[in-house]
């Protein structure tokens, strides 16, 4: 039975070695984190803490299947087995620092007892099985394959969790081009049922349907023949298995025109669109560098150390090449979208090696630049043979950096933690390369003032389509529901998608941390280095601690990280509960510092208004050392007002300015060690006024 969602302290493990004394570990959902616990070996701190997981303290049913390292450790991965045959998205990590300190531990074993082992017995000995060739057959009519295959088909025997133990069946992975896409099958191995099954492609938007198998048994048309199809592959495969070393360098450069991050960005005005005069863009083009690409034979192609450009999917359209390493297509040619997609990509990776990673996607990857059948979408693959492609619908998605980025991230995901599945990894995943995209775009020359609340600045926000939001701070979690890609909920009467609920405490963290002083490169370190260490079935709460205590972890002087972090995801309910304070009324007159109303209980509610258009409402706040203030102003459904934040001489340290009716949210951590005086700030922008249309709450936490 997978383990129920608690959080837990304990105090005083006895956890095998010296230093324990002072133990302490706190649980959230499935992962464990340690402090002051000195770990022997990753075996002995899972003997150690054999009852807490209901493993055998021989661990004769776990096989350690990888190790990784990353810039805090360690981090072994060991797989449940049940009569020597894996028991799916079943594994236990085990993370120690470079101090040999244990720093936690993820769990997603099933306990077995002697009833299900014996259930076991009977299906894989005595009962009646289908072949793999059954089992492909079935998965493929599932599918309706109707698309070229992009890599071979697999297929294993696995164990899968149900209600009363255990069933027996066959993991058959097909991946094919869009729009068949990929999926994981799970096929009953008595009976050739379909048990279960969810997607390996992930588009930027939802309009590839709902990816999910139940959409392909409604299309229309023969699938293509299966053995025919392999057959293919095989041939354009070569036999040659896909190797993951890292790229050599060529020390070729050559150079070409790129949107970066994209023309509206670079040219700060919203007037420009797809169908905009092709000499309105010319002052968008910039000219960067192609690092490192491949010369043979005198022809210079797009193929590097962590980039290759490659014809994938449709329509076919060969990888451009030059005869002198210099690229001058602009936008509407495809050579564009080649340049285009090879500096951001090769960029992204050479910045993700100097903050310290260099086991994420450290290899040539594959990017067909004008894929996905030419649709208005991109998609990442991940397999053994991951790759992107983007498509050229409406605005090219290859010509938005935010576009590019975002499906990197999922290779980062896919590539840190290749059980990157189930819980709420499917908004994770897209909330965090919304992030990973708003990070970049936010560092570039107008990235921090041209709205840098949108996700797909150029390719969405449109006629084409509305793009994300990075700023849905009025997103609430629901420990109660799960969270899938491209989800539209509703919580407390508001309305957005699953994927900004995740993406906007981490640009939120960017943010005031950057107004803190900190370097975005800190805050993407972070981020990244706290998926390492997890597997499946990973909740927000626990992805948010594996963050906060990243965090931690590596900036341990300096608590503006963790703070700031725990801050963003409480304020969204992602992590903690909010304890109930008292409720008071502003009191006019409060238009200065002077006269500011004071707030002098955590969690306060303040119920206030703006009397007229000209009406500023200040609350003064002494916040203890070592919290972080959380000031979070909701206006009434149809006004729109502004929070500010200042310290105490009066300096502006932060602000939000969100539209009509979004509720407006600003942070400031304590590092001193004695209190600090801040002044938040309400003034009007737009909307009503006066006791019956002026009404706003204001929330102060600590």
């Amino acid at each position: 039975m997978r383990h129920p969602s608690f959080r837990v302290l304990a105090l005083s493990l006895a956890l095998g070695s010296a230093g324990a004394a002072e133990a302490k570990s706190t649980t959230t959902d499935n992962l464990t984190v340690f402090s002051g616990t000195k770990a022997l070996s990753p075996e002995q701190a899972l003997r150690d803490n054999a009852e807490r997981y209901g493993l055998p303290r021989s661990l004769d049913n776990l096989v350690l299947v990888e190790v990784q390292e990353s810039l805090l450790g360690k981090h072994y991965r060991y797989q449940q087995m049940l009569l020597d045959l894996p028991v799916d998205n079943a594994q236990i990590i085990v993370s120690i620092g470079k101090n040999g300190q244990l720093l936690q531990i993820f769990n997603e074993t099933r306990h077995v007892s002697a009833e299900m082992d014996d259930d076991a017995v009977n299906q894989l000995y005595l009962k009646a099985q289908i072949s793999s060739e059954a089992a492909l057959d079935q998965a493929w009519t599932n599918m309706r394959v109707q698309q070229p295959l992009v890599d071979l088909p697999k297929d294993e025997r696995v164990w899968i969790p149900v209600k009363d133990g255990f069933q027996l069946v066959y993991k058959v992975t097909i991946a094919a081009q869009m729009p068949t896409g990929g999926f994981v099958q799970y096929i009953n191995a008595q009976d050739g049922r379909l048990v279960g099954s969810y997607s390996t492609s992930l588009p930027r938007n939802g309009k590839f349907e709902d990816r999910t198998l139940a959409s392909r048994f409604f299309v229309l048309g023969p699938p293509l023949d299966r053995k025919a199809a392999t057959a293919a592959i095989e041939q354009k495969l070569g036999g040659a298995k896909p190797t993951f070393s890292a790229g050599l360098a060529s020390g070729i450069n050559g150079t070409g025109y790129v949107f970066d991050p994209d023309p509206r960005t670079t040219l700060n005005t919203d007037a420009l669109t797809d169908t905009s005069a092709a000499t309105a863009f010319d002052a968008a083009y910039l000219t960067k560098p192609l690092r490192d690409i491949t010369l043979a034979g005198g022809v210079y192609s797009l193929s590097g150390p962590y980039i290759n450009i490659k014809d994938i999917e449709a329509p076919n359209t060969a990888p451009s090449t030059t005869t002198n390493g210099i690229w001058t297509a602009k936008r509407g040619n495809d050579a564009f979208d080649d340049t285009n997609v090879y500096f951001h990509i090769d960029q992204s990776q050479r910045y993700i090696q100097s903050l310290g990673f260099t086991n994420i996607i450290n290899r040539p990857l594959n990017v067909d630049t004008n894929g996905v059948s030419g649709d208005d979408n991109s998609h990442y693959s991940r397999g053994t043979s991951d790759y992107l492609a983007f498509g050229h619908g409406c605005v090219n998605d290859s010509e938005d950096a935010d576009v590019i980025l975002h499906e990197y991230g999922h290779g980062i995901q896919f590539n840190i933690n290749s059980s990157w599945t189930g819980g709420d990894t499917g908004a994770m995943g897209e909330g965090f390369g919304d992030y990973w995209a708003g990070s970049y775009s936010y560092s570039t020359p107008n990235g921090a003032t041209y709205h840098p609340e949108w996700v797909f600045t150029w390719d969405g926000h449109s006629s084409c389509w509305n793009g994300r939001m990075l700023n849905r701070t009025d997103a609430r979690y629901n420990s109660s529901k799960t969270y899938s890609a491209h989800q539209s909920v509703t919580e407390g009467g508001v309305t957005f998608q699953s994927d900004e609920l995740w993406s906007a405490p981490l640009f939120e963290a960017l943010k005031s941390l950057k107004a803190a002083g900190k370097p975005r490169e800190d805050v993407d370190k972070i981020i990244l280095q706290a998926h390492f260490g997890l597997g499946s079935g990973v909740k927000m709460p626990a992805m948010a601690t594996a963050i906060v205590n990243a965090a931690h972890n590596l900036f341990p002087a300096d608590p503006t990280y963790e703070n700031t972090f725990n801050a963003k995801f409480q304020a969204q309910g992602i992590l903690g509960t909010v304890v109930s304070g008292p409720s008071i009324n502003e009191t006019e007159a409060n238009n200065t510092t002077a006269t500011a109303n004071v707030i002098s209980a955590a969690n306060t509610t303040v119920n206030a208004t703006i009397s007229a258009s000209s009406d500023v409402d200040y609350f003064q706040v002494s916040l203890p050392a070592g919290k972080t203030l959380t000031a979070t102003m909701t206006p009434n459904a149809t006004s729109d007002y502004d929070l500010y934040l200042y310290n105490s001489s009066g300096t502006q340290l932060s602000s939000s300015l969100k539209g009509t009716g979004l509720a407006d949210v600003v942070t400031r951590a304590n590092t001193g060690t004695t209190a600090t005086v801040l002044y938040v700030k309400v003034i009007y922008y737009s909307g009503g006024t006066g006791a019956t249309n002026g009404k706003y709450t204001l929330l102060a936490g600590w």
